[in-house]
């Protein structure tokens, strides 16, 4: 770890290993580690700053040298401590960020997140300016893409999950819509927003359509799947199925829905695609009498719908009227359900949007 570690350790008296009550609840997974580094009473470890003390938990949580740890932590100077954390190059106010954690010492996975956020450069300027970082920050950041972690639009977003998830699905359909090399743009104009209100409404307006007419015909999946051309057609495969295509005879003739039935595959299913502005989106995928497909099923349809160009996730008509609700007083809370798993972020059976 570089000369600053090298000296010998002295250590002070006492049992090393043993874990007094209040390491234990300073510490918690990290009491043994820090026990054998600073023995019990762990005064040199407790009276250490807080940005030290979590220094230590993160390079000893690493393993290596603890004679060479323990000296860094107490005696090396804030920058030396700072490229021994990042294993190289350190971003500036790294140990002061440090020094803005709670006073426990988090889980190791939460401090990997905070070092791969201070490695770019976005993030490191809203964490150098940040009075408490907490573990629950640093999540939401992370679910944002790069471009958007930046002072002028991480001051603008609520602290709310539902609402980071919709801003960076915004930005997604967004740039799906204008083309790749729009996101910087698209962000650039995002950070003149000035107020949490002006920004979520920009990403709304960023949904909307650019160029009005003109059709978009529907995606040409693969062999395996039929495609519904006419009422007779819709309506046996709404027999046979079980289901409520029939429902939306105008929506399908009218081109704003496309139905298709895998016929070859691990089992047969429906399917239908809708268009809005973001172009055709994956609705449902549904089995005889609505059932459940298999993973398997639902994968290929996903592959298959994404070949030709559609997309999965959330309609923009949908998430257009819920950033809006995430910021308006008089309309809000949103209600944005938590999508954990793979099938729930399909956001499948929004057939009426």
């Amino acid at each position: 770890m570089g000369n600053p570690m090298t000296r010998s350790l002295v250590r002070p008296h006492g049992r090393a290993g043993a874990v007094t009550p209040l390491l234990r609840f300073l510490a918690g997974a990290h009491g043994e580690s820090i026990a054998l580094a600073w023995p019990a009473p762990h005064m040199a470890f407790l009276a250490l700053p807080s940005a030290r003390r979590h220094a230590a938990a993160i390079l000893l949580g690493r393993g290596g040298d603890v004679g060479e740890i323990v000296h860094a932590v107490e005696r090396a100077r804030d920058g030396e401590v700072a490229r021994c954390l990042m294993q190289g190059e350190a971003p500036h106010g790294l140990l002061k960020a440090l020094g803005r954690l709670d006073e426990a010492l988090w889980d190791a996975a939460d401090y990997d997140l905070l070092l791969s956020l201070f490695s770019d450069e976005g993030s490191a300027q809203v964490l150098r300016y940040t009075d408490e970082i907490r573990p629950a920050q640093l999540h939401l950041i992370r679910r944002l893409p790069a471009v958007l972690r930046v002072p002028k639009i991480l001051g603008n977003i609520p602290d709310s999950p539902g609402a980071v998830e919709d801003l960076a699905e915004a930005f997604r359909l967004a740039t799906l819509m204008q083309g790749g090399r729009s996101a910087p743009a698209i962000a650039q104009r995002w950070e003149r927003a000035g107020s949490s209100a002006r920004l979520f409404d920009m990403a709304a307006e960023d949904l909307q359509p650019v160029h009005f007419g003109g059709a978009i015909l529907a995606p040409m999946l693969s062999p395996a799947f039929v495609p519904v051309n006419d009422r007779k057609m819709l309506e046996n495969v709404a027999l046979e199925f079980r289901n409520c295509l029939r429902d939306f005879t105008s929506d399908i003739a009218g081109g704003r829905m496309a139905v298709y039935v895998l016929r070859d595959g691990i089992e047969r299913a429906v399917l239908a695609l809708r268009l809005d502005p973001t172009g055709w989106r994956l609705a449902e995928a549904k089995g005889k009498d609505n059932t459940d497909l298999c993973d398997d099923t639902l994968r290929f349809i996903v592959d298959a719908v994404e070949r030709a160009g559609g997309r999965t996730g959330e309609s923009s008509w949908v998430l257009s009227r819920r950033l809006h609700d995430h910021v308006c007083a008089s309309c809000g809370p949103a209600r944005a359900p938590v999508r954990e798993s793979w099938r729930d972020r399909l956001v499948l059976g929004s057939l009426w949007d």
